[in-house]
């Protein structure tokens, strides 16, 4: 195999150019200054295929031990060459093999049951029958007064070991009707449901059914499609207003191959086909996952190319048989997809990068697919640009932990390569403390709602919609939420019972990546006041919270209590246009809480986020370094003091302000009182060292405000280090002296402690 070199060089030519409340030079860098507030309201106006073949190098033969008592091993696995058809219908003729019942009750109306053209329809399925004509289309009547239940029944077909149901069906997820697939053995007086159509996606599409009849091999079945009722329909009395085309329906059994061909990462499914009544087995994948299984049809998958053998023992109460198929698996790699789990996903409002926090330690994770087996990563500023060639620094561990020691734009660029290729990420973050947050994509605008008779999206509805919600991610570090802001684009309503109506916004936990259990009321409107708020504030929201929120996990926004649509009543939410990722919307349907995406349009589309706008505050406080001009760098948490008694004073960044906690040892402890600056400067006073002792350890704890983050300062005495306090250098009266802070003070005022003059740091 080739070695692969990778040059990383960045040229930074036509930047934009962002300028941030936190530094104002050059280089924004972090200076020390007063702690930000919130912004008031009126600042906001294909899968892959598997394929079998022989493949050159070492070639597949079988290897087996002699049958014990009539029990033989074999084995093969499901899909590609090893499929085959045992019956099948395309419905491109007639329907005369079927029994047809299109009116189940007589006392309502028939459903339309016919071979219909699905020419102006795309039909994935002539990709494998491009001769198909004809599709099975039920047709149910627009009348609630005619809803019925109708089917077609096959006839008799024998099933085989190992058989799949296959079909494709072409529909809407209609409420108000289903299609059901199901079989039985006694011509339905019994049955057992393979599929419906409930609950698959808003959006028309041909979707493909594949199910197991592992459980009735060697029996006799009939298939039966059936239009019923939907999930708004609780009377057993049938569907209406729906349609549904089918096609392509069969059922395939499994036969022995010599080898198969599959990619990296490809998932087979092997199937047991030993003759005779084995009770047990024990299967062997040299360089598979799971390497062994005792399931009789295991699925494996490798994760590097070559080409394996497989062996299966089978066991039964009188011995057991052994088959060992060579080079059975051959495994072709591909390249890796590279992928970035982000410190945090929600983005600056303004420029619509990701925002992280500056100055602490933030930690990237690797999500790339397709088994990389090298990484690397870079991180570089917007400032950086020096008007030449730039060669960040390459970090080569799978997880990368970065500070960003700057307010601006970070360029990040993440690779993952194995033997067959590479692959990279790379994409922008803005390293800011504070500021308004959004889901909204870099492309993404406003956009108006679409509405129905039965729905304004997303807002008031009459489709069991009660309530909608927008995922927030978890910080990279800890945030407050001291503001928050919601945008409608609709709200007026002329009934008095609707005008009162209270619509709520809360928090919410997140679990499983849904909607959890709300955490508080964080403030309600009433329609009337929504309605003020977009005539005279353009429909922005401000939510009125009666505390700071602490957060450091995913949480949702969740707005519940419009009112039901009607022909007096107009209610949406803001919010970005469809796409084909990124979604953070979702909506409470019929109890259940579900993504928009694949419901308004066919998946992967009908991706957005709601114009939901938290302002977060980062809680950073971190060892501090300030130059002469009061900029800052994150220093060491480690302090080293001399035997002698005395104090020491060590810099502490906290964007939040900093409070006093304590120390662990009662020979060190703080005294002083916090400042009001993001830069506050510790003293700790500490005792002598006793007689006979070395050295000695104590930690010193802060927070900033309200104790969200912690800083813990380890103080290490020891006899051997000089005193921090001795006298390094004279100063004269005609010397301008500043502290740490910047302010110029006067010789005789000095205490002891560190100081700078001419750009230059003195202890005195």
């Amino acid at each position: 195999m080739k070695k692969i070199i990778l040059s990383c060089v960045v040229l930074l030519a036509g930047l934009v150019s962002v300028t941030f409340a936190n530094g104002d030079d050059d280089n924004n860098g972090i200076v020390v200054q007063k702690v930000s507030q919130a912004p008031d309201s009126k600042e906001m106006a294909g899968k892959l295929k598997m394929d079998y073949k022989v493949t050159a190098g070492k070639l597949p033969r079988t290897i087996r031990k002699a049958a014990a008592n009539g029990l033989t091993a074999n084995f093969s696995v499901q899909g590609g060459s090893s499929q085959v058809s045992v019956w099948s219908e395309n419905f491109d003729t007639d329907l005369s093999q079927w029994t047809i019942n299109n009116q189940v009750r007589d006392d309502f109306g028939p459903v339309t049951i016919e071979l219909a053209s699905t020419a102006s329809k795309a039909h994935p399925y002539k990709d494998i029958d491009a001769s198909d004509v004809t599709s099975l289309h039920f047709d149910g009547d627009y009348r609630v007064s005619k809803r019925n239940t109708a089917y077609v029944t096959s006839s008799d077909i024998e099933i085989p070991a190992n058989a799949r149901f296959h079909a494709w069906v072409g529909y809407y997820e209609w409420e108000t009707c289903a299609l059901y697939i199901s079989v039985s053995t006694d011509d339905f007086e019994t049955s057992t449901e393979l599929w419906n159509s409930k609950n698959t996606g808003a959006s028309w599409e041909w979707r493909q059914v594949d199910a197991d009849l592992g459980a009735f091999a060697g029996k006799t079945i009939k298939v039966r499609i059936t239009y019923g009722e939907g999930t708004k329909q609780n009377f057993g009395v049938g569907g209406y207003s729906g349609d549904f085309y089918v096609d392509g329906l069969s059922i395939t059994g499994v036969s022995t191959v010599d080898q198969i061909n599959v990619m990296t990462g490809e998932e087979i499914s092997f199937v047991d086909l030993s003759a005779g009544n084995p009770t047990a087995w024990q299967w062997s994948f040299p360089g598979g996952t799971p390497a062994t299984s005792t399931e009789q049809n295991p699925t494996v998958y490798y994760e590097q190319p070559g080409t394996y053998d497989v062996t299966l023992t089978v066991t039964d109460a009188e011995g057991s048989d052994v088959v060992t198929k060579t080079a059975f698996v051959n495994v072709e790699g591909q390249a890796p997809v590279a992928g970035v789990e982000w410190p945090a996903d929600f983005r600056d409002f303004t420029t619509r990068m990701r925002m992280v926090a500056p100055l602490t330690p933030i930690l990237y994770k690797d999500a790339s697919e397709g088994f990389p087996t090298s990484y690397t990563w870079t991180f570089l500023s917007q400032y950086d640009n020096t008007g030449g060639i730039v060669m960040p620094t390459v970090y080569t561990d799978k997880d990368q932990e970065y500070t960003h020691e700057k307010l601006n734009k970070w360029y990040v660029t993440h690779i993952a390569v194995n033997d067959g290729g590479y692959d990279f990420v790379d994409d922008s973050v803005q390293a800011q403390f504070a500021g308004l947050v959004s889901n909204f994509q870099p492309k993404d605008t406003y956009t108006t709602n679409f509405t129905d008779g039965d729905l304004t999206f997303p807002g008031a509805n009459k489709m069991g919609i009660t309530a909608w919600a927008e995922k927030i991610s978890k910080p990279s570090v800890p945030v407050v939420m001291s503001a928050m802001y919601v945008i409608f684009t609709k709200a007026s309503a002329e009934e008095l019972t609707d005008q009162i109506s209270s619509v709520g916004f809360y928090l919410y936990t997140s679990e499983d990546g849904k909607p959890g259990q709300p955490i508080e009321l964080l403030d309600s409107w009433t329609m009337s006041e929504l309605n003020y708020a977009m005539t005279t504030n353009s429909g922005v929201v401000t939510l009125e919270l009666s505390k700071e929120y602490i957060i450091n996990d995913e949480v949702f926004i969740v707005i519940d209590g419009i009112p039901e649509k009607n022909d007096n009543l107009e209610c949406a939410i803001g919010m970005a246009p469809m796409r084909d990722n990124g979604n953070t919307a979702f909506m409470l349907k019929n109890g259940q809480w579900r993504p928009f995406t694949g419901y308004f349009q066919a998946s992967p589309g009908g991706q957005t986020s709601l114009a939901v706008f938290p302002y977060f505050t980062h809680s950073v406080i971190v060892p501090a370094e300030v130059d002469s001009e009061g900029k800052v760098t994150v220093g060491e948490d480690v302090v080293n003091v001399g035997k002698e008694a005395g104090t020491v004073e060590k810099a502490v960044f906290a964007y939040r302000g900093v409070e006093y906690v304590g120390s662990d040892a009662s020979w060190c402890r703080l005294t002083g009182t916090p400042g009001d600056e993001t830069v506050d400067y510790l003293t700790i006073e500490y005792d002598a060292l006793p007689s006979g002792i070395d050295s000695r350890e104590a930690n010193v704890t802060v927070t900033d405000a309200d104790g969200v983050s912690t800083l813990v300062i380890h103080v290490i005495q020891s006899a051997t280090t000089t005193s921090v306090n001795a006298v390094s250098a004279t100063i004269g009266n005609s010397i301008e002296v500043y502290d740490l802070q910047g302010r110029k003070v006067a010789d005789r005022t000095l205490r002891k402690g560190v100081y700078i003059y001419n750009g230059k740091k003195i202890v005195k």
